[in-house]
């Protein structure tokens, strides 16, 4: 059965009010869902919409919200370089699969083809 949208925001609040504040009071996904009785899947899908509108980090061990310090503005920085860092890579990896559907293929001049 389908989670509605107001279920939805349930397993939100419950996920968001079970979430540590400060990177000492990280919570794991296996502590969300015990504390919340959701299964894993609904504690990810969660957290994932619930960063749409809320900072919540993951360096480490956990989840957490930053504490509204200096150090909690250096750790929310420090994220958003690990997760710029990975957007990087994962678009590196996926150029060669475009290449290789006819998706945006463009040769650069002189490159000989490799799949004639």
């Amino acid at each position: 059965m389908k989670c509605q949208k107001n279920d939805f925001e349930l397993v939100k609040a419950a996920v968001y009010n079970s979430i540590g504040v400060g990177r000492a009071n990280a919570t794991t996904r296996e502590e969300l869902t015990a504390r919340t009785g959701y299964k894993d899947r609904r504690v990810r899908d969660a957290i994932e919409d619930l960063r749409h509108d809320r900072v919540i980090l993951s360096i480490g061990r956990g989840y957490y919200i930053p504490e509204t310090t200096p150090q909690g503005r250096q750790e929310a920085a420090i994220w958003v370089r690990m997760q710029n860092s990975r957007m990087r890579s994962i678009k590196a990896a996926t150029m060669a699969a475009q290449r290789f559907a006819g998706m945006g293929n463009k040769q650069v001049a002189g490159q000989m083809e490799m799949f004639e």
